[in-house]
């Protein structure tokens, strides 16, 4: 069934995607709402850290992104309205717990569409500006890395600090595949603005929220023994993901949407020439070529996209 009630968010404006009565109603609203959140939970949210963070001040809220639930725990443990960045154009089309983001207050972005990016990080200043927060899953989508903490960060925490000045709040939700427990570590603001250098200010953030999981996986995940994994637990994990991502009922083929994280122009340049070298053929002038091509289409079967794009209906 579609949603057709809030199809049309994917083509408000700055000034109608929400109304400053709105945004106010909201906050008055939170403190209900966050409850219904905690109740929606199917996981249990223990908040191991929570700061003392200043009445009536606006933050911006960046948490790592790893599992179907972080973000309505999210919901249900930040102690204010925070309007939530939201990305995912099938949830939005056909998912009925999308009510429940409105209600809260959320901003879609067109992750493909440059102008709609623009366009979310005005939407977002406003929001702050009117006396409100705002939740960023910085990262993109989610973290399906193996040894990655936090993957790299898109800069809109650092612009919208920027812009208004206020403080961003890390938070590092963990939770193991198949236990019920989703254990909520929430960290000091950093004052970002502070930070003339835009890397450098995302870096810290970045140590900043790696640390936060670093400290609840320590605290909460299950040990594993080199002996216990399987034989390739590289694809092992990735079934695990997969299978994590189809908690949510997916209509279609979402993945190169869903699975967008941030590359530099160097790293768009190493996948450029990855991508030219699984479709070399090889011949004598080339031929030198063949160890690092013969690499490549080893490290294929590892590529979590392909992997989503031809298994994702798959339980």
């Amino acid at each position: 069934m579609k949603n057709y009630g809030i199809l049309g968010f994917s083509d408000k404006n700055v000034e109608n995607f929400t109304s400053d009565k709105g945004i106010i109603i909201r906050r008055k609203l939170n403190p209900f709402f966050r409850k219904i959140f905690k109740l929606a939970t199917k996981g249990n949210i223990i908040v191991d850290n929570y700061p003392t963070l200043e009445e009536n001040t606006p933050y911006i809220f960046v948490s790592t992104h790893n599992f179907v639930e972080d973000t309505i725990a999210n919901l249900a443990t930040i102690d204010r309205n925070a309007y939530l960045l939201f990305g995912t154009t099938d949830q939005l089309e056909v998912n009925p717990e999308m009510y429940a983001a409105w209600a809260n207050g959320f901003i879609y972005v067109n992750r493909e569409d440059s102008q709609n990016r623009k366009d979310s990080l005005l939407k977002m200043e406003r929001v702050l500006k009117s006396g409100s927060s705002i939740l960023i899953f910085a990262e993109g989508g989610f973290n399906n890395t193996e040894n990655l903490l936090s993957m790299r960060l898109f800069a809109s925490p650092y612009i919208l600090a920027k812009r208004t000045g206020y403080k961003v709040v890390p938070i590092a939700p963990f939770h193991e595949y198949g236990s019920k427990d989703i254990y909520m570590n929430v960290g000091e603001p950093v004052d970002l603005n502070s930070f003339e250098n835009k890397e450098e200010a995302l870096l810290v953030l970045r140590d900043n929220l790696a640390t936060l999981l670093y400290e609840n996986m320590i605290k909460h995940a299950t040990r594993v023994k080199r002996d216990e994994l399987g034989s390739d637990p590289r694809l092992d994990y990735m079934e695990e993901r997969k299978n994590e991502y189809l908690n949510t009922k997916w209509t279609k083929d979402v993945w190169d949407e869903e699975l967008t994280q941030y590359h530099d122009a160097y790293e768009k340049e190493i996948i450029s020439i990855n991508e030219d070298l699984s479709n070399l053929e090889i011949n004598v002038d080339n031929a030198f070529l063949a160890r690092d091509i013969l690499k490549r289409v080893k490290e294929k079967k590892y590529d979590f996209k392909q992997y989503m794009h031809d298994n994702w209906k798959r339980k």
